[in-house]
This record gives C-alpha cells, structure tokens and sequence, in this order.
C-alpha cells in the first residue's frame, strides 16, 4: 500500500495530487517487495521440473505428484525448523532494499537449486528422483537464498555506514 507521502493523504480529509510516474513507480516497488520471493521460487521450481523432465523424459501422474509432494515436504521441514516446531513466529520485517538487492542475487540460489535437482537425477533411479529432486530443488533454494539475504543485508549495512 503506498504510503501518506506518495498518495497524499494526509488523514484529515485533504489530499494533495501526487503524479501519476510517481504513484507508479511507488506501487511497482511495492509489487516487487511483495512477488520477489515467490518469482524466484517460480523460475526454480519450473527449473527443476524442466531437468529431471529433460532426464527422465515425460513424468507419470504420480511421478509428477511426488515432485510436488519433496517440494512441499522440504518447506515444512524449514519451516520447523525456523519456527521451532512452530512455536515461533515468522519474521516478515526485512528492509525493502534488502529483499530487493536479495532478490537480485537470485540466480545463485535458482542455479543450485536446479543444479541439485539434476545431480538427484542423474545419481538417483526414475521415481525416486521425481521426489528427491523436488525435495532438493526447494530445499537448496531457501537455505541459499537465506544465504543471499543474509548477504544482501550486511550490503546495506556498510551502505548506511558510508
């Protein structure tokens, strides 16, 4: 949501006119913020289901399943973890020029996720990939993208420094 500068509410009922370019690009940020995660995970995962696709050729229905089955597997068991047995609350309040620069290191992360899914593939018999590589896949692609965020923030704070 933009916020009282950008749109020029005020709160007390009187607003100024903000232009247009600049409302834009205030919303764009925010829809960057709000998709970044979720678009690296896009182009991974599809990634992933493109090697072992690639490797096996066409998957079966189940195949395709327990693909679907390792992805979400590995993010319950991050999210164990980081919750500690979901005791914890998640922490959503990272800077935005943090998740935008983290953002933008994303092709390491989606490289050795996709990477990792091929290695399952070529070590590991059909079907059993299909769920492996989906595991890995997910699994590589948090804990480095956890890595590029962790990156992304001591950036900044060298940035503020300065």
């Amino acid at each position: 949501m933009a916020s009282e500068s950008e749109t020029g509410d005020t709160g007390s009922g009187a607003s100024r006119t903000v232009h247009p370019r600049k409302l834009y690009l205030s919303e764009l940020r925010l829809a960057l913020r709000n998709n970044a995660g979720a678009y690296g995970y896009s182009v991974m995962i599809t990634g992933a289901l493109a090697v072992l696709t690639a490797t096996y050729k066409s998957p079966t229905a189940g195949q395709v399943f327990l693909f679907l089955l390792g992805a979400v597997l590995s993010f319950a068991v991050i999210e164990l973890l980081a919750t500690r047995g979901f005791t914890r609350p998640i922490d959503d309040s990272e800077a935005t020029k943090v998740i935008a620069l983290g953002s933008s290191l994303s092709l390491v992360s989606v490289a050795a996720a996709v990477g990792a899914a091929l290695l399952g593939a070529m070590v590991l018999p059909k079907t059993p990939a299909w769920l492996v590589g989906g595991f890995l896949a997910s699994l590589i692609y948090l804990l480095v993208s956890a890595l590029e965020m962790s990156l992304a923030r001591r950036i900044q704070e060298v940035r503020r420094q300065d």
